[in-house]
């Protein structure tokens, strides 16, 4: 999904108009290459933010579950203990994946040109520039909390709830097959993640901004640096210059990749827990 999530960027972006987008309306080629710059930071920082979060989420639900069982939180929902979890997890997980996020937006629309035969990559230029200022890694780390946490906390709350829904209507002999488990995941993820998405756009369009701005702080050459601008200033600035219509900038291309992100990370990972759970043989139900 990193492509993707490159085009999101730049369109997000304070130079969408001038570099990604043509006199006449059209998306510009520029926008469409070199869609897997800053992948790297992803990857690294992807595999422990996710092990980080799915231990946190399914420690925190059984948590719950065990605690309802012996009697005990019988006044909370499982929608709610649901969020709760995944609330949980994310702040563990945004603190861990922040910092390379940065650094892959930052790389996602660099557009510099060495004429030095050492050319340096975009992902290295995006490294020594933090270098200077390695605090700045975690600019809009704030705002990452703010639209993941509560975007995290209604996906998998619509996600449990889709999955159970799904499962119950489900024939018995289906619910015992891990494949139609999987797939009962990977549709109920991709509705609850494309739905979430949509609402916490403007959040996902201020701390891109942020991000950004952090990155050309660091890069300039001037002595006097440019004080990036907190959320409230942002969000503020982009409405006076662009309107509410730039505060959902991507929101398409967001919503597409929600769908498709959520629906095949969660569905590989239900997959893969029910296989290892009943051997790569037996086949197990997801309440098991």
């Amino acid at each position: 999904m990193h492509p993707m999530d490159t085009i999101i960027t730049r369109i997000q972006s304070p130079a969408y108009k001038t570099h990604y987008r043509q006199l006449n309306g059209l998306f510009h080629r520029n926008l469409f290459q070199g869609l897997y710059q800053g992948f790297g930071p992803t990857l690294i920082a992807g595999i422990p933010s996710s092990a980080a979060f799915f231990s946190i989420y399914e420690g925190s639900k059984s948590l719950f579950e065990h605690a309802q069982k012996s009697g005990h939180l019988q006044f909370v929902p499982l929608p709610v203990a649901h969020a709760i979890s995944g609330a949980a997890a994310d702040l563990m997980a945004c603190a861990i994946i922040n910092p390379a996020e940065v650094i892959k937006q930052n790389a996602q629309v660099s557009r510099q040109r060495s004429t030095s035969p050492r050319q340096r990559s975009h992902l290295m230029r995006a490294l020594k520039t933090f270098s200077r200022q390695p605090t700045q890694l975690w600019t809009g780390y704030t705002m990452l909390v703010a639209s993941s946490l509560p975007g995290t906390s209604l996906t998998f709350s619509l996600y449990e709830w889709l999955k159970q829904r799904l499962t119950a209507a489900t024939d018995s002999d289906l619910t015992c097959d891990i494949q139609y488990q999987a797939k009962v995941s990977a549709v109920s993820a991709a509705v609850a993640a494309g739905c979430a998405s949509c609402i916490f756009v403007p959040v996902d369009v201020v701390k891109t901004r942020m991000r950004l701005a952090a990155g050309d702080n660091n890069s300039t050459t001037s002595s006097t640096n440019v004080i990036v601008q907190g959320p409230m200033a942002t969000a503020k600035n982009i409405l006076q210059t662009e309107g509410v219509r730039g505060l959902f900038r991507g929101l398409t291309f967001t919503f597409l990749a929600s769908m498709f992100g959520a629906g095949l990370y969660l569905g590989c990972y239900e997959g893969c827990k029910l296989y290892m759970a009943g051997d790569g043989g037996s086949s197990k139900t997801l309440s098991e």
